[in-house]
């Protein structure tokens, strides 16, 4: 027998049976999420330059109640609950494309989560969202952008010495998937 609880946990998430789910982000999650974009080990990798406070995650989680170009999801894992954070920024309708967010919480990375999550992401906004392409941007040296290629997506450019990180100014890599590539994957 299916609890209410359980039915409406169904009804919300997504999941294109890669290994992992998404459902809309909860603000139960508000203080692990906090935790994890300011462990070094992730912040390295994102445009924040300076820690998250506690007002400043709630103006995030805010901010997307309110903005329509915006559209973030929890990765549950089945066993393990939530296990990182990812969605969709500076989403345009018109031209029906979206950059691509993600995050993997530090305890559990190198698991496939990140593989799982941007499978069902890209699935979920090209059949769902009716996103053309999903674009996104990595550091220089991160690591996930061999992944990123793994999934098919092509690299379209770097912005040189783009962002300033740790000290130096660092290269930031363009990285894109139409939907007529998604298509052709075999996963």
């Amino acid at each position: 027998m299916i609890l209410p609880k359980q039915l409406e946990r169904l009804l919300l998430l997504i999941d294109y049976n890669f290994g992992c789910g998404l459902l809309p982000l909860d603000t139960k999650y508000r203080e692990a999420i906090r935790q994890w974009r300011n462990d070094p080990s992730i912040m390295r990798w994102c445009r924040q330059s300076d820690l998250i406070s506690d007002q400043e995650q709630d103006k995030w989680f805010r901010d997307q109640d309110q903005d329509q170009t915006i559209k973030m999801y929890s990765v549950h894992d089945k066993d393990a609950g939530i296990v990182g954070v990812c969605g969709f920024t500076s989403i345009d309708r018109l031209c029906q494309h979206a950059e691509f967010s993600l995050y993997i919480a530090p305890a559990h990375q190198r698991y496939g989560f990140a593989r799982m999550a941007l499978k069902t992401l890209f699935t979920h906004g090209f059949m769902n969202q009716n996103l053309n392409s999903i674009w996104g941007e990595s550091f220089d040296g991160n690591p996930a952008i061999g992944l990123f290629l793994k999934l098919g997506m092509q690299q379209d450019g770097t912005r040189r010495e783009f962002y300033f990180k740790d000290g130096k100014f660092v290269d930031a890599h363009l990285f894109s998937i139409t939907y007529e590539e998604w298509k052709g994957q075999k996963w």
